[in-house]
């Protein structure tokens, strides 16, 4: 089944903790090709949702399927919590990324293989860091190496709660791309409340709000956004640049090169028509 999961769908999923209830009757699909958002204001249950996937909260009723079975997470999923470099226990970087490889049987060799080529995908020169202590590293470097380290294995859902969080913008913009990449062969979902580096490469967002789920395009949501100011909080200047044109088809990125290629493209085509 792992090799074969592209799609998980929600069906009247209802997440409580205790006597409360976080999230009520959602339905969607989450699907392999891009980076599937997970958003909403502190507290909306975006990381009790992530866990509940995991199959590490089980206060739930509904389903979550997979391929039109009841999806198990065991050996199924990875699951990467925020700043993951905080939870490293190996004392070195081949250790770290080779754990879960060594957990599941695979010889000296074949997992020393694969850990340097993994490490290398994820932009970590194995012949520089491999003896190295993970805390030695850079902050850059140490998000990876957790990702890495949490992926090694290649499990078919992988679930990220803000990964880009504590990251320059270089290496925000670097891991963003990693993570399209690899969302090619795996199903990526990602919990943030800083969406804008990764709904271009998103297919679909959810948006937890007031208890309930509300799924969008990336367009969709950037238009529901800029019409509705307690919606979700854009940059004032992307605001003041792109509401003139919010019911165009395919919105800017929230990306100031974008924005001004849009702008220009925008006011030639108006020229045209006059």
């Amino acid at each position: 089944m792992a090799n074969s999961i592209t799609e998980l769908k929600l069906q009247n999923l209802t997440v409580k903790y205790g006597n409360a209830t976080l999230l009520e009757n959602l339905f969607g699909s989450f699907k392999r090709g891009q980076i599937n958002l997970i958003v909403g204001r502190a507290g909306s249950g975006k990381s009790t949702l992530l866990r509940t996937l995991a199959g590490f909260h089980k206060e739930f009723s509904g389903e979550v399927m997979a391929e039109e079975l009841p999806f198990n997470p065991s050996g199924n999923i990875s699951l990467v919590f925020q700043n993951p470099e905080a939870l490293f226990f190996n004392g070195t970087v081949g250790e770290e990324v080779g754990y879960a490889l060594k957990m599941r049987g695979l010889p000296t060799a074949e997992s020393e293989q694969t850990s340097r080529k993994w490490l290398q995908k994820w932009g970590l020169d194995p012949q520089q860091c491999w003896n190295r202590h993970p805390l030695e590293l850079s902050g850059g470097e140490k998000r990876r190496l957790a990702l890495a380290a949490c992926t090694v294995f290649l499990p078919p859902v992988v679930l990220l709660d803000e990964p880009l969080a504590g990251l320059d913008m270089r290496g925000q913009h670097a891991l963003a791309e990693m993570l399209a990449s690899m969302a090619s062969g795996h199903i990526v979902i990602v919990v943030t409340h800083e969406p804008e580096l990764l709904l271009a490469h998103s297919s679909s967002l959810l948006y937890l709000n007031s208890g309930g789920g509300f799924w969008f395009s990336p367009d969709d949501f950037l238009r529901q956004a800029l019409g509705k100011s307690d919606f979700f909080p854009l940059p004032e200047w992307y605001k003041c640049a792109v509401t003139p044109y919010c019911d165009v088809a395919a919105l800017p990125q929230i990306d100031a090169s974008a924005v001004h290629r849009f702008i220009k493209s925008r006011r030639c085509a108006d020229a045209d028509q006059l």
